[in-house]
Order: structure tokens, then C-alpha cells, then sequence
């Protein structure tokens, strides 16, 4: 196997980041980044998020990528080599929308490295998914969240409940969509 994962997805690299497959390896790394400032945002990761939950979803995740439902990748600064985020999305059921999700560890917040991930990340899905309409869903609190979707060109289409499994709870949402470029 690449390490990079590239023999799953290729490898983007932009001024200060490289998103690559995520890798087993990742684990403590995506769960380190986990926090509770970051997964308050997040309908699907608990607080604490495990090192095993970490492994699990990797090896989840990846299993969609080699199945081609999904695009998922670890987001990564040049500089040090340092795993920040992730990016990624799709869907096993339904391949004409998907929906996107993303995060990045608290301290690289601020810095713009999202919006330069996710600016890679949706040009890679519409080339890696028959998705029509890419969506993203955020927490009408979350104002970076919802600029980072405005800077990708997409549009608030409404705001509607979200489960959390993460906290099994009913919480609310704004949906995000924008359409395959043509």
C-alpha cells in the first residue's frame, strides 16, 4: 500500500496543505483532534471520540473510498507533516447528492487552512463521485462552518432538525447545497 494512500485517492497538495487517504495510523492523531470545542459541531463524533472509534471509522471510511461511494482524507500541513482535519463525503445509498463533512483540531482553527482543504477537497469529489448535488449541513451557531460553504459556492437552502448520533439528540441544522459545475 502507498503510504499516502494514493493507490485509493490521489494525493492534492495546495500551498500548505496535502489531503491524503487516511490511513490506520491516523488514529490517534484523528482522535487527538477530536476535542470537545470541535465535536460540539459535530452530529456523528462522540466527546471523548476513542482511539478504537478513530481506527473504526478509518477503516470504514476507507472501505467506501475502494468501493467508490466515498471520498475521505486526512488533511495534513506541509510544514510539519502534522494531521489537522479531514475532509470527505459521499454516500453508499444514494450517488446522485452526498453530503460533505469536515473538521479541523483546534489549534489550527483561524488560519484559513479549511477553506483551502475543502476548496481541494469538492473539486476532487466532483471528479471521484457521479454526485449531481453535493450538501453540507452545519450547526446554525457555527459562523466559521457557514462561511467556509458560502466560500465553496454553496447555498443556504433551508434549516431542518438533525439527529445526532453522537449525542442522540434531535439538533438544528442549515443545509448547503450546490450543483455539479457544468
Amino acid at each position: 500500500m502507498d503510504e499516502d494512500g494514493a493507490e485509493l485517492l490521489p494525493v492534492l497538495v495546495t500551498s500548505r496543505l496535502r489531503l491524503r487517504c487516511w490511513r490506520s495510523q491516523d488514529a490517534s492523531a484523528l482522535s487527538t483532534n477530536l476535542t470537545s470545542t470541535v465535536t460540539r459541531w459535530l452530529s456523528s463524533w462522540p466527546d471523548p471520540t476513542s482511539i478504537d472509534l478513530a481506527a473504526e471509522r478509518i477503516a470504514e471510511a476507507r472501505a467506501g473510498v475502494s468501493q467508490g461511494w466515498h471520498v475521505s482524507y486526512a488533511i495534513e500541513r506541509l510544514s510539519d507533516g502534522v494531521v489537522i482535519g479531514g475532509f470527505g463525503g459521499g454516500a453508499q445509498d444514494q450517488r446522485e447528492r452526498v453530503e460533505i463533512g469536515y473538521h479541523l483540531a483546534e489549534a489550527a482553527q483561524g488560519r484559513g487552512y479549511m477553506t483551502e482543504a475543502a476548496i481541494a477537497g469538492l473539486a476532487a469529489m466532483w471528479s471521484l463521485l457521479p454526485a449531481q448535488v453535493i450538501e453540507a449541513q452545519v450547526h446554525p451557531d457555527n459562523t466559521a462552518s457557514r462561511t467556509i460553504l458560502t466560500r465553496l459556492g454553496m447555498r443556504f437552502v433551508e434549516e431542518r432538525p438533525v439527529y445526532s448520533t453522537a449525542r442522540e439528540a434531535w439538533e438544528p441544522g442549515c443545509w448547503y447545497e450546490i450543483e455539479r459545475p457544468t
